[in-house]
């Protein structure tokens, strides 16, 4: 290498690195702009989480396809990110010779060099043929995605030609440890003297300038997460199902309306989307037609963080017109169109949160702004008037009890059980049978339980969704201080929003107890031979998984083990089931508010059910029980039956 050369690898050098630093400086510092995230807990787990999540891609790996070839540009190309700082420090520091420096190992290091890119070489054709033959819907050919692939290939080629060429010229020691290179270089063996030498120069500079092009490209396209993808794995959120951030009611500022409302770790989920649409395929909104698509709102959310400046994303200038969240940026409509039903975070490989900053949009709006869908003033009045959404009379709370002597919990001694009712098991006429059928399990399992009758009051789930931090907290505080007052530490409940938030939201002021699901509590008494099944149910059924049970909870076994131990009951799955389940539509307090746009979410989840052929679709949530029934009527599948696991379980017990 000559003197010229060698200058204009360092001007070049020090021209790419500079620009780079002050690309990622620009995003450090917008991310410092943002709230503190509480992240920094359990690093044992965080570790964990980043070798099985980042660098084995479990979740990746759900997509076979993907995952296989995905895995093999991931790994070699993290392997040779170290090869071409070897060789450019080479060329920088000519008499510097790191190869020789490790000896042998130098040596066996070029043939596992070798071999990963062929890996790589391979990986990118298999990802080539799925963009052009079998490409899913959710994948899109962008010129982000093919410039990528372009430049980790010609990063492959132009190394193996490099060292191919080099081997033609001078025959070194090293090259019986290259079989890849030697096969590239066998391409050119026809050329010999200035040609090869200049052809082996171009190939140097070649994948000199394209990995430091590339290096460069990487912060501003969708691959800015082969950098972040680590960092936003390790800091992911460890307790997912709490994942709605709780509003400081003595701050000035309510919810997320401005840039710098987002935590850093928010802000770093934008840096971090990959595009892959994972998010999009099972997300209910996107299915029917809505306004919300989870990627479009990652991706506008990151387009309109890289267009401000530091100023503006720290608040202190007001920002220009097109340049807000709400509204310009996210429109109105997607914010109120979430379900929390969490298949977005469920399906994303890396981690990213949506329905918390979702719900932080909704703070601000209803909080700060008094703008909300005009159906959920109702929903807000009844629970501040009679302690349930629907406003129906605190008094008859305990209607559904008659004749079943069921103890109030201040009348039951030693061990026992809350039998929390929730505000549809004690008022919608469908979910009143449900709970008189749990309450016939739990007295055969000889359950110690009691209830709270008129002093139960609702949880607040769909008032925190909806934004109404104050109305929430107050209900919050309210039940928490009865049930300590009565010395409750064990909750069963039918409803798995009540049981999210009793057992996690809760937590937030100062709620602590043990919560479970009445389907997994009846499923561990049939384990346990605390209750048997007698009776035949001679029919075929099809589960539908509670969003709240199969992703926030993670329990998709209970109710199958319950549908498993009754006899003759088969069971016949739906495609989209367990945790890839479709959501019925009314969780974020959507069950309150009027569907005016795209197809009805229940409607497009009951034509999943049909699709199977059963006469009868199981569920285990009262909310998805009348939004799969009223489907069932709008759609006039009359001789569809919909049924809770918990009646179907009661019918077979011996009278």
């Amino acid at each position: 290498m000559g003197f010229a050369e060698l200058v204009a690898l360092w001007v070049v050098f020090i021209a790419a690195v500079a620009l780079f630093s002050g690309t990622i400086e620009r995003r450090l510092a917008a991310l410092a702009a943002g709230a503190n995230a509480d992240v920094f807990d359990r690093p044992l787990k965080r570790l964990k989480g980043v070798l099985e999540f980042a660098f084995l891609q479990k979740r990746m790996l759900r997509d076979s396809y993907a995952g296989i070839y995905h895995l093999m540009i991931f790994w070699g190309f993290v392997f040779l990110m170290a090869r071409s700082w070897q060789v450019i420090f080479d060329s920088l520091f000519p008499k510097l010779g790191l190869l020789e420096r490790f000896g042998a190992a130098g040596l066996y290091y070029l043939t596992v060099k070798d071999v990963f890119e062929l890996v790589v070489i391979l990986g990118i054709l298999l990802a080539v043929a799925r963009r052009l033959f079998r490409k899913p819907e959710r994948v899109e050919n962008s010129a982000d995605a093919w410039a990528t692939l372009s430049f980790i290939g010609l990063l492959m080629v132009s190394d193996l030609v490099t060292d191919g060429t080099a081997i033609l010229l001078a025959d070194p020691e090293w090259g019986a440890y290259t079989p890849i290179s030697q096969a590239a270089g066998s391409l050119f063996a026809g050329m010999s003297g200035t040609p090869l030498f200049l052809l082996n120069r171009a190939a140097f500079w070649a994948h000199f300038l394209v990995f430091l092009g590339f290096l460069n490209f990487l912060p501003y396209s969708k691959h800015f997460h082969i950098f972040t993808s680590l960092f936003n794995v390790y800091f992911r959120n460890l307790d997912e199902e709490r994942n709605i951030r709780k509003v400081d009611l003595e701050a000035e500022h309510f919810g997320v309306s401005k840039m710098n409302d987002f935590t850093w770790k928010e802000m770093l989920d934008l840096y971090t989307c990959t595009e892959c649409g994972r998010c999009k395929e099972g997300c209910p909104t996107n299915l029917t037609g809505k306004p919300l698509k989870p990627k479009e709102y990652c991706n506008s959310l990151r387009d309109l963080l890289y267009s401000m400046t530091q100023e503006e994303i720290e608040g202190g200038k007001e920002l220009p017109e097109g340049k807000n969240i709400i509204g310009d940026t996210v429109p109105e409509d997607a914010i109120w169109a979430c379900t929390t039903c969490r298949y977005c975070e469920w399906a994303c490989p890396l981690f990213i949160s949506y329905a918390g900053k979702l719900v932080g949009h909704r703070a601000y709006l209803t909080l700060e702004e008094s703008s909300f869908p005009n159906e959920a003033q109702a929903a807000f009045k009844g629970m501040e008037r009679q302690g349930n959404p629907w406003n129906l009379p605190r008094a008859d709370r305990a209607n559904w009890a008659e004749g079943l002597d069921v103890r109030h919990i201040s009348e039951v001694e030693g061990t026992k059980y809350l039998l929390w009712v929730g505000c549809a098991g004690a008022y919608e006429d469908r979910q009143k049978k449900v709970t008189r059928a749990l309450v016939k399990i739990l007295k055969a399992g000889g359950v110690n339980f009691g209830i709270l009758g008129e002093e139960e009051s609702c949880t607040g789930d769909s008032a925190r969704r909806l934004g109404n931090e104050y109305l929430f907290s107050a209900m919050a505080e309210a039940n928490i201080e009865t049930m300590k007052g009565y010395g409750v530490k064990k909750i069963v409940t039918a409803c798995p929003h009540c049981l999210q938030t009793l057992k996690n939201d809760y937590k937030d002021y100062g709620g602590d107890f043990e919560v479970v699901h009445a389907t997994t509590f009846i499923a561990d008494l049939v384990s346990k031979g605390r209750i048997k099944f007698d009776k035949k149910v001679d029919e075929t059924i099809t589960y539908h998984d509670p969003c709240y049970m199969s992703r926030y909870e993670g329990d998709v076994d209970s109710a199958r083990k319950i549908a498993s131990s009754i006899p003759s009951l088969k069971v016949n799955e739906m495609e989209w089931s367990g945790e890839r389940s479709v959501c019925c539509g009314a969780g974020g307090g959507r069950f309150w508010l009027e569907e005016k746009l795209g197809e009805r979410i229940n409607h497009y989840r009951f034509k999943q059910i049909e699709a199977t052929g059963v006469k009868t679709a199981a569920v285990g949530c009262p909310f998805c029980h009348t939004m799969l029934d009223n489907a069932r009527g709008e759609l006039g599948r009359e001789e569809i039956a919909v049924k809770d696991i918990i009646e179907i379980a009661a019918e077979a017990l011996a009278d």
